[in-house]
């Protein structure tokens, strides 16, 4: 009876420790996302034919500055009618600057895939960008700049500022966007023009979870 007596209090003690002491951190992070968009638009061309987009994604973080994710994306006809993307970026600091290496490959129901490499640094707002066809129907650079400001003035209110240049075509295009919580969601609204194409303005809203 004296051996039992000390047996529940010893499980008793380890079940309050238990409780008490804080749950160790995960390595991992998660996140997901979901938008519909009333164009889809990339580096300045429609993926949609002018038509509505619903789009959705899911990305896993590593501490170690590793992550992947997977995104899909209805598209116009011309592009098999679906797009996936999947990823894998390697983050780290230099400094006061955010370096990034990564993979992108995209893949379609019937039009040629391919898959970029990329390197990126960002500092203070500022993103400067190069990506690279290595594979499949992909095989020239992009250059691009991304910039992103909190507008002091109105709570929540960003805004973003985008220029690209794709040299094998000596395309080069431009886009600017204001983004302002609505609702639980971010909603965007983005002009966009490429150099010898149409100008396109476009509507978003965006939740991540």
């Amino acid at each position: 009876m004296k051996h039992t007596s000390i047996t529940l209090l010893t499980l008793t003690a380890a079940a309050s420790f238990a409780q008490a002491a804080p749950a160790a951190a995960s390595a991992f992070t998660t996140s997901g996302n979901i938008a519909i968009s009333s164009d889809y638009v990339f580096r300045g061309v429609s993926q949609t034919a002018g038509k509505a987009a619903v789009s959705a994604g899911y990305d896993v973080s590593h501490t170690s500055g590793l992550s992947a994710g997977v995104w899909a994306s209805n598209v116009s006809d011309a592009f098999g009618g679906l797009e996936i993307d999947l990823y894998a970026n390697y983050g780290f600091k230099v400094g006061a600057v955010d370096l990034s290496v990564g993979y992108i490959n995209y893949v379609y129901n019937t039009a040629a895939n391919g898959g970029e490499a990329n390197v990126s640094a960002t500092y203070a707002g500022l993103n400067l960008k190069v990506s690279k066809g290595v594979n499949g129907s992909l095989n020239e650079y992009y250059y691009e700049a991304n910039y992103s400001y909190d507008v002091a003035a109105i709570k929540g209110l960003s805004l973003g500022l985008h220029y690209g240049s794709e040299r094998l075509n000596n395309n080069d295009d431009y886009a600017i966007g204001l983004s302002y919580p609505v609702l639980g969601f971010t909603g965007t609204v983005s002009f966009s023009d490429i150099q010898n194409g149409e100008s396109i303005t476009a509507f978003s809203l965006k939740k991540t979870f």
